[in-house]
């Protein structure tokens, strides 16, 4: 043994002084490229010279080894000149400087051009540490459809497949999210929807949701690419796809003209009716393995999830239930953790987080109040208290810490009460319910404040006064606009909201305006239910549920809620969320 622990040791200090060893040597090289010594080759791009060491370039790159080990004229050139339009001057600089040094120095508008270089060059930790860098950067921390199509364009090109595996799964967890806003309609190409929708950890609440976002992304420019339409098309499970919406859509005479769509129509239409005899076999009629559910997490019990097929509540026996707190505020997911705010039977305020792969709660620090939201926005994930009296929280998930950020000033006399929260446009939205103490304590409740919160700046700006009051409501997003639904017109100082129902609002961002958003078509409910731009949302607990329910233009008859009774059948001490669980998925959902 103790010769052993000798061997290891000696082994320690081999490693520890060969890195040390070609530290040295890498700083050397860099020396004498800096003083001009020992130069025996001049790389060209357009009017710029770079010179350099022909054994750092072909002991860094396969490109040059190649180049100058098998007889090439270049190997045996003193200026060699890249001609490829690939590689500028500028990018070649960053890289020949990593090679020298081991750092990359890049930011966000260079980091393409520098990876398309490196990748031609065949400097392949260079390529490396781009690729870290973009994942770090923009997949995991401030992710957008343009950066995405970008990343997957240059990935597919150059054959960088962990970087194009980790920007499509990070898209396929976000698909419910954005595949209806203008970037992801203008932007994705056909092979980037298609390498989507053939995932197993596409996010969607059913599969006729995907088939109905593909059409849309179909029709948005319809004269270009019906050319592709059969195959973005055929990339969605049509078997599990609600079949009056595989007919509507795609019995129309401009459809049955392709003859692949009209195969899919005829294929589909078997499937519903015999599906063992139908070509599509197990692709277009397995359920997908993985899917964002809506989950309630419940204080002291099991989680739940919602089947939408069923039409009900399912209890997770197989997940941990959560002990340490007594009552639920708020809940965000967050890759594959659950954050919770909520409070404990000695009434103090807790974070706890569950890790869904390692199935285990645990409780991560006290909470500065009570809270009502948690929204993420970039590498933060922020803490909105309910009624604007306490210094606010962010969770930084790079440094894994709370931090407090700018506080809302409150005038004296006014009392806020939180009706909702929103992301939009990477900004943090929290509406307001406002009330005002007069004369002889008389309460005097106003129309609620919209508030704006600018990560960037670190500042709070108040925007426009909504039309009505509304206290205990919910804020969310639709299309690029913020809404307002659900919740009451009055508050008690120390109660809860009550008095009538308040209207559903829609805000006008360029104008910094309100206007209400009349209900025609909604019967009356318990499900808190409201339409908005032709769909229909449910407001359970506060937490806004696209239902799936799409309203026709024109249509005059009042929306069957039917089946939908017990989706507001859940403790109210629960709070809701979206979560990526394994179970068996959501089904179509029948509209």
């Amino acid at each position: 043994m103790e010769k052993n622990k000798r061997l290891r040791r000696h082994l320690f200090f081999v490693d520890v002084s060969m890195v040390a060893h070609s530290e040295i040597l890498l700083l050397k090289c860099a020396q004498f490229k800096e003083q001009g010594e020992f130069i025996d080759v001049h790389l060209k791009v357009g009017e710029e010279l770079f010179s350099v060491h022909r054994i750092v370039l072909a002991a860094s790159s396969d490109y040059f080894h190649a180049m100058f080990a098998h007889g090439m004229k270049e190997s045996n050139q003193e200026v060699i000149e890249l001609k490829d339009e690939s590689i500028s001057a500028a990018a070649l600089k960053i890289v020949l400087d990593s090679i020298y040094s081991g750092d990359l120095e890049v930011n966000d508008e260079n980091v393409f051009e520098v990876l398309v270089a490196a990748d031609h060059l065949q400097v392949t930790s260079v390529v490396q540490q781009c690729c870290d860098y973009l994942q770090t950067q923009f997949v995991q921390l401030r992710f957008d459809v343009q950066t995405y199509c970008q990343i997957c364009t240059i990935a597919y090109r150059h054959g960088l497949t962990d970087l194009q595996e980790a920007a499509q799964s990070k898209m396929a967890s976000m698909y419910m999210e954005v595949c209806e806003i203008e970037e992801f309609l203008s932007h994705i190409d056909a092979d980037q929807l298609s390498n989507l929708l053939i995932r197993e950890d596409l996010s969607a609440p059913s599969e006729t949701f995907v088939f109905k976002s593909v059409m849309q992304w179909v029709k948005y420019k319809k004269e270009e690419r019906m050319a592709v339409a059969a195959k973005v098309i055929g990339s969605v499970r049509l078997g599990l796809v609600n079949i009056r919406e595989v007919i509507r859509e795609l019995n129309s005479e401009e459809m049955k003209q392709v003859p692949e769509i009209h195969t899919l129509l005829h294929e589909s239409l078997l499937y519903s009716y015999v599906p063992s005899s139908s070509a599509f076999g197990e692709e277009k009629g397995k359920i997908r393995s993985s899917s964002s559910a809506l989950v309630a997490v419940l204080p002291g019990t099991h989680m739940q999830y919602f089947d939408f097929n069923a039409k009900s509540w399912k209890s997770l026996t197989s997940l941990a239930p959560l002990t340490e707190s007594t009552s639920v505020f708020c809940a965000e997911s967050f890759g594959c953790k659950i954050i919770v705010a909520g409070s404990t039977a000695d009434n103090s305020y807790i974070y706890c987080s569950y890790d869904l792969e390692n199935n285990v709660w645990k409780k991560q620090s006290q909470s500065h109040g009570e809270l009502s939201h948690l929204c993420t926005v970039g590498d933060y994930m922020y803490a909105i208290n309910s009624k604007c009296t306490k210094i606010p929280q962010r969770y930084s998930f790079s440094e894994r810490q709370w931090q407090s950020f700018a506080k809302v000033i409150v005038p004296w006399g006014v009392a806020f009460f939180d009706s909702g929260t929103a992301v939009l446009h990477s900004k943090v939205f929290v509406l307001y319910g406002k009330g005002l103490y007069k004369d002889n304590d008389r309460w005097v409740v106003q129309n609620a404040v919209l508030l704006c919160f600018d990560p960037a700046k670190n500042m709070w700006k108040e925007k426009a006064s909504t039309c009505h009051p509304h206290f205990g409501s919910s804020l969310f997003v639709v299309n690029g606009k913020l809404y307002v639904a659900g919740g009451k017109l009055s508050v008690n100082p120390s109660g809860p909201p009550r008095g009538d129902r308040a209207p559903v609002e829609v805000y006008d961002e360029e104008s910094n305006k309100w206007s209400v958003l009349k209900q025609e078509r909604i019967p009356e409910n318990n499900l808190g239910a409201v339409e908005v731009e032709g769909r229909v949302y449910f407001i359970i607990n506060k937490f806004p549920i696209d239902s799936g329910i799409r309203i026709p233009p024109g249509e005059i008859y009042p929306v069957s809620l039917h089946k939908w009774e017990k989706l507001g059948k859940i403790s109210n001490k629960g709070a809701l969320c979206y979560a990526p669980l394994k179970r068996e998925p959501i089904q179509s959902i029948v509209k």
